[in-house]
């Protein structure tokens, strides 16, 4: 049963890797394309910037909790099963249909 998890557990982190970097280089190709033909309209615009801008500083306190990486390991691996139930139980869905 062990070998089983960890075998699943590299699978779903393995599929996550790929999803991410397709994801990325979809929209990194979809960023780089021209959207628009070559007779569009140029289009001009200007922006002005106040010389003494009028902002204020707040400064904010943020409190983090001390956090073991056992702790972070537990919560990927919680994150890992649930996805790999879910996926399991959209498996059985379909059978059953």
């Amino acid at each position: 049963m062990t070998k089983i998890k960890t075998m699943m557990t590299k699978i779903m982190l393995g599929a996550m890797t790929v999803t991410t970097l397709l994801a990325t280089s979809a929209g990194a190709s979809a960023a780089t394309k021209p959207t628009v033909g070559d007779n569009a309209p140029e289009i001009r615009t200007s922006i002005q910037l106040s010389d003494r801008p009028n902002a204020g500083i707040q400064p904010a306190r943020i409190h983090l909790q001390r956090i073991t990486t056992k702790k972070i390991s537990s919560q990927v691996q919680t994150a890992v099963n649930a996805s790999a139930l879910n996926l399991d139980n959209q498996h059985d869905d379909r059978q059953l249909k």
